[in-house]
């Protein structure tokens, strides 16, 4: 619940937003899209990338708009972070979506959109010694996150139940 003096601010899809300001609550809903948040409880610097694909399957996309693809997204989503004075160690991560959204239809490229994009996120997450906190993907519901920037809570929305995640260490 957003209270009276917080604002609102949308993560569309492909898109990153980050934010300092401790009364900001940053949303976005997923599908089979992923939803990564990184937190800093110190400093309250606080992002989220919204990404559709792991990676670029034409090659050509990513450089006109990389926040729509894992391979692009996570590392300008650390960027950010670091530009704003906060590096690994410092910040966490906690991934949410990548959901099997497409039943029914016989493509293993829509079945796998999911898979992909939390294995390509977990990849990145490793390799950078970001550490992993919280995790929320896979399966079948779409899902509704929300970053509350004055303590990093995660409000989950999830198949008509909601939850409050605390966890930022």
């Amino acid at each position: 619940m957003l209270g009276t003096e917080s604002h609102l601010i949308n993560v569309g899809i492909a898109d990153i937003k980050l934010s300092k300001d401790p009364k900001a609550v940053i949303r976005t809903t997923l599908g089979s899209c992923l939803g990564i948040v990184f937190y800093d409880p110190e400093k309250k610097i606080g992002a989220i990338a919204h990404i559709m694909l792991a990676t670029d399957p034409t090659g050509r996309d990513n450089a006109k708009n990389p926040a729509k693809y894992g391979q692009t997204a996570l590392p300008l989503l650390a960027k950010m972070m670091k530009d704003e004075g906060s590096g690994p160690g410092q910040y966490t991560a906690r991934i949410f979506g990548g959901a099997s959204m497409f039943k029914g239809i016989n493509s293993s490229f829509l079945q796998n959109i999911g898979e992909g994009n939390i294995s390509v996120t977990r990849e990145f997450l490793a390799n950078n010694k970001i550490p992993l906190v919280i995790e929320d993907v896979a399966g079948h519901d779409g899902r509704t996150i929300s970053l509350y920037m004055d303590d990093g809570r995660i409000l989950l929305k999830k198949a008509g139940v909601e939850k409050y995640l605390y966890k930022v260490r």
